[in-house]
C-alpha cells in the first residue's frame, strides 16, 4: 500500500493485511487490487509467478471514453495484461465484471462477486439523533471531476429554492486541475449552506457520517464504491444515481436512485430536481430508512463475512 492517506481500493487491503499478514521472504500467492497497484508490480508478478506463486486479482472499475477520453486503452492496457495471469478474479460487482470484459476481454479465470466490506463496529450510528433542521447533507469522496461535486450544489441550490433548510458537507479530495477555483465558482451564493472539510483520515471517517443525515453521492458508474456502504453502515440513506454498481448496493428501503442515461460516452450527473425530490422523500421517513440503511449494511457488508469468503479463496487457489 502506498505511503499516506489510503484511499479507494486501498483501504480493503487494510483489511486483508490484518488477517492475512505481508510475508516478503517465502510467499505463494499474491493479492492484488486493481485501483491500487504497487510500484514495479508487472516485474513483480512475472518473477512471483515463474517460482510458482499465485495471483488473485480484486477488480474495481476500468477506464472508459467519459472518464478518460482517447487515452482509455492505455490506461486499460496494464490492467488487463494483469488480469489476464489471474489465477481467481475478484469482482467488485456485477458492473465491475462487465465492465472488466467490455474494455479488458474475456477470462477463463474462476470469479466470483465480492462486494467491499465495513467494519460494522467502527463505523456505526450516532447514539442520539441529530436535530431536525438544517438537513445535514454529506458529500464524501475523491473527486476527479467538477460534476460530482457540481451536481451536490446544484441539488443544495434547489432545496433552498424549495424553501427547505439545508447545509452540505463535502468531504474528501479534490484531484483535477483548477479543481479548488472551480468549486469556489459553483458555490457562489451558496456559501453559507456548505462546508468544505479538508481530506480526511479513514479513523475521521466515522464521526463524519454520524453529523450527517443522508449521503448524496452522484459520481457515475462508480463500481462498487466504499463510501455509500460506510454511510449505510453509519444509518445514512443513500441519494444517488442509477448507475455503476449503485443498484446493487443501495436498496430501495435504505436510498433512493434516480434515473440517468446508462452509456460510457460521458460522465452524467442526476438532475437536481429529482436528487431534490429523494432527499425530501428520505427525510420525511428519515428514521424508517436510517434503520433499514443500518440492518442492511450489517447484513450484506461485514468485513467478517468478506474476510472468511476470501480465506476460501486463497485455499481454494493455492491449493491447486
Amino acid at each position: 500500500m502506498k505511503a499516506g492517506r489510503p484511499i479507494g481500493g486501498e483501504i480493503k487491503l487494510i483489511h486483508l493485511r490484518k488477517a492475512f499478514p505481508e510475508c516478503f521472504d517465502n510467499f505463494n500467492l499474491i493479492y492484488l487490487v486493481s485501483s491500487a497497484l504497487p510500484a514495479q508490480v508487472e516485474e513483480i508478478v512475472k518473477v512471483s509467478k515463474s517460482r510458482g506463486a499465485k495471483l488473485v486479482w480484486n477488480q474495481n472499475g476500468v477506464a472508459y471514453p467519459g472518464c478518460y477520453g482517447d487515452f482509455y486503452p492505455w490506461f486499460n492496457r496494464r490492467m488487463a495484461t494483469l488480469r489476464d495471469q489471474a489465477d481467481y478474479i475478484v469482482n467488485q460487482s456485477e458492473f465491475s465484471r462487465i465492465s472488466a470484459e467490455r474494455y479488458l476481454g474475456s477470462s477463463t479465470a474462476p470469479s466470483g462477486i465480492l462486494f467491499n466490506p465495513v467494519d460494522t463496529e467502527v463505523f456505526s450510528p450516532r447514539m442520539q439523533s441529530l436535530p431536525d433542521g438544517p438537513w445535514r447533507i454529506l458529500a464524501a469522496g475523491t473527486s476527479h471531476a467538477l460534476y460530482r461535486t457540481k451536481s451536490a450544489l446544484d441539488t443544495l441550490r434547489e432545496l433552498l429554492s424549495r424553501g427547505q433548510d439545508v447545509h452540505l458537507t463535502i468531504a474528501g479530495e479534490f484531484r483535477w486541475k483548477d479543481a479548488e477555483v472551480q468549486v469556489r465558482e459553483a458555490m457562489l451564493g451558496l456559501e453559507l449552506h456548505v462546508t468544505i472539510l479538508p481530506p480526511f483520515r479513514q479513523e475521521e471517517a466515522p464521526e463524519i457520517y454520524r453529523d450527517s443525515h443522508l449521503l448524496l453521492h452522484t459520481k457515475y458508474n462508480d463500481p462498487c464504491p466504499t463510501v455509500p456502504i460506510e454511510a449505510m453502515a453509519s444509518g445514512l440513506p443513500v441519494v444517488g444515481t442509477r448507475s455503476g454498481g449503485m443498484p446493487e448496493l443501495v436498496g430501495k428501503e435504505c436510498g433512493i436512485l434516480v434515473p440517468v442515461e446508462q452509456g460510457w460516452s460521458r460522465d452524467l450527473a442526476g438532475e437536481p430536481g429529482l436528487l431534490a425530490d429523494a432527499v425530501e422523500c428520505i427525510m420525511e421517513n428519515h428514521v424508517v430508512m436510517t434503520e433499514a440503511a443500518r440492518s442492511h449494511a450489517v447484513k450484506t457488508f461485514q468485513v467478517g463475512a468478506w474476510l472468511e469468503r476470501h480465506r476460501e479463496i486463497l485455499l481454494e487457489v493455492t491449493s491447486r
